[in-house]
C-alpha cells in the first residue's frame, strides 16, 4: 500500500471561470438571487439586497464596501470566517494583508476589477504555500457588483466555498 500525499503549490493558483461553469450550490443561488434583482439593469443596488431572501446561504457570502480606494469588509459569513482563520468584519483588505500577506495580493485585484468593470467575476483554484493560515486546499467565488447606477460600483457581494485541508 503507498501513500499518496498531494502537493501543495508554491503560489496560490487561480482560474478564472465562465459564472456558469459555477459548480458550488451556494454560489450558484448567490448568482441566480443577483441576476433576478438585477432586472434590466447592469447590476442592482445594495439596497435592493434583502438578506432574507438569500438566509440559506448567508453563511458563505460577504459585502465588502469600496471606500477611499479600498475594500472594507461589511458583512463576513462563519464559512469565510473559518476559511480564513481571520476576523475579517469591519476591516479593511489593506489591513486583513498584513496578517495573511498572500491574501492581499490574491483578494484585491478581484475586487479592483469588479468595481472598474463593473462584470461578474467567477473564480476557482487551490491554494499555495503563499496563504499560511488558510484552512482550505480548494476554493470557488464569485464576485457581483452592486452599485447606485450602470456606472458606478460601491459594494460588492462574494460567494465563497471551500474545501477544507482536514479532509485531503
Amino acid at each position: 500500500m503507498s501513500l499518496h500525499v498531494a502537493k501543495i503549490p508554491d503560489y496560490t493558483l487561480l482560474t478564472e471561470i465562465t459564472p456558469d461553469e459555477v459548480e458550488a450550490q451556494p454560489l450558484r443561488i448567490a448568482l441566480a438571487y443577483w441576476r433576478s434583482i438585477r432586472g434590466e439593469r447592469r447590476f442592482p443596488n445594495r439596497a435592493d439586497i434583502h438578506p432574507r431572501d438569500i438566509a440559506g446561504i448567508l453563511r458563505h457570502v460577504s459585502l465588502i464596501k469600496y471606500e477611499e480606494g479600498d475594500f472594507v469588509y461589511r458583512i463576513v459569513g462563519d464559512v469565510i470566517v473559518r476559511a480564513y482563520d481571520l476576523p475579517m468584519q469591519n476591516r479593511k483588505v489593506s489591513e486583513l494583508s498584513y496578517e495573511e500577506p498572500g491574501f492581499g495580493a490574491i483578494v484585491r485585484p478581484l475586487l479592483q476589477r469588479c468595481v472598474e468593470t463593473g462584470e461578474v467575476i467567477a473564480v476557482r483554484g487551490r491554494t499555495g504555500r503563499d496563504l499560511l493560515k488558510v484552512n482550505f486546499t480548494h476554493y470557488e467565488n464569485v464576485l457581483l457588483p452592486l452599485g447606485p447606477d450602470d456606472g458606478t460600483v460601491d459594494h460588492i457581494i462574494t460567494a465563497s466555498s471551500y474545501r477544507s485541508r482536514s479532509q485531503y
